[in-house]
């Protein structure tokens, strides 16, 4: 089973013109996010939409606080309950935050939302529940979104349930914003890491040496694969080495995906090229 690259759409973007470009440009899976709130007209709109369709739908997500949203809460517990009809995939999101807590003080309240949500994803059989690692601005000591933000919060997460249905759902773009080497760390975490955005980054270093890291102008840009830092012919090679089967769904770093297909067309193409020779390189002598 190989790597597949594909999608990142927002549930209400998605029509029947746009999967059906999604699939003659050559996506070959589809992940699909809610922000807050999972309206459940739109999510059985988009399984309407794409019954027949060759897309592969790898990911349901939902973003927002779960540990301080009812309504991000409820919409976990929608998607695990409507997995069944897109596949059974992964249902993502943020790990969540006790507002303006750290992350330690966060656990307890993480552990038993989760234990819960890990029950549900049982009972449904999805492939598992995953975490985004996006920071949205958050610090150890403090934030109001997400406590699965680096190395060191995932250890103490994994510590406290050790269910291998739960993971991580990855992208490069915010380890190169934390100036984190993302191929190092995906070696550390492959076996956790389970679905990938495919979103970079690129740091200005002249620009970073005059502003710093807290100066309000930003010397770290977000990019599609191919225009940023993380050398993604590397990234692919470490996991068609190790039989990772996944999905790489691209990200526009802003605004709607149609509105980004040319370059994230490019994108793709270039995704597939890294994965072509990672294939060719383990493939074996005979």
């Amino acid at each position: 089973m190989t790597i597949k690259i594909g999608a990142l759409v927002e549930a209400g973007e998605l029509s029947a013109d746009l999967v059906r470009t999604l699939e003659e440009t050559g996506f070959e899976s589809l992940s699909i996010s809610f922000w807050e709130r999972v309206d459940e007209a739109v999510l059985d709109s988009a399984c309407a939409l794409l019954e027949g369709s060759s897309l592969s739908v790898s990911a349901l997500s939902v973003w927002g606080n779960p540990l301080e949203s009812d309504v991000v809460r409820s919409g976990w517990s929608t998607l695990i309950a409507a997995a069944h009809r897109f596949g059974s995939p992964f249902v993502t999101g943020f790990a969540g935050r006790l507002a303006g807590a750290s992350v330690e003080a966060s656990l307890d309240s993480w552990q038993d939302l989760f234990l819960h949500l890990l029950d549900e994803g049982h009972r449904a059989g999805v492939k598992g529940i995953l975490m985004e690692n996006c920071r949205m601005g958050d610090l150890w000591k403090r934030g109001a979104w997400n406590i699965a933000i680096n190395d060191a919060a995932w250890r103490l997460l994994f510590e406290r349930i050790g269910d291998e249905r739960l993971g991580l759902e990855w992208e490069p773009c915010h380890q190169i914003e934390a100036f984190v080497d993302p191929i190092a760390q995906l070696g550390r975490w492959k076996e956790r890491i389970h679905h990938i955005h495919g979103k970079d980054a690129a740091v200005d270093h002249a620009l970073l040496s005059q502003i710093g890291l807290y100066s309000p102008k930003k010397a770290v840009t977000s990019t599609l694969p191919g225009g940023g830092d993380t050398d993604w012919h590397e990234l692919l090679r470490l996991l068609v080495a190790s039989g990772w089967t996944g999905s790489i769904d691209l990200e526009v770093p802003k605004g709607a995906f149609s509105a980004s297909l040319p370059a994230a067309s490019v994108s793709l193409e270039h995704l597939k090229e890294c994965r072509s020779t990672a294939q060719k390189k383990i493939r074996p002598c005979v």
